[in-house]
């Protein structure tokens, strides 16, 4: 039996095709299909109990098809902030 998909899964995932190295014209192609993807995983997504409750606000920020590029800025720098203090304090 397999985990369930969780909102962190997706929002790293999300984190991963924001940050996908585009060096060439279809590295943007990859990273837009990696986004597209993610975001098609996002409704079977579960919160966890100790999810902090951004999580779900920062999924449903970047669900919407109408979110400007302002709001997600904002929501992919808290997620890249919050996520990049877990690691530090996992190899303190």
């Amino acid at each position: 039996m397999t985990s369930p998909l969780t909102v962190r899964d997706v929002l790293n995932l999300l984190l991963e095709a924001i940050t996908y190295p585009c060096i060439g014209n279809t590295d943007w192609d990859d990273a837009a299909e990696m986004e597209a993807q993610a975001l098609a995983k996002a409704p079977l997504a579960v919160g966890l109990r100790d999810d902090p409750p951004e999580f779900r606000q920062w999924l449903d920020t970047l669900r919407k098809p109408n979110a400007n590029n302002d709001d997600r800025d904002k929501v992919f720098e808290a997620m890249h902030d919050y996520l990049s203090a877990l690691k530090r304090e996992r190899f303190m």
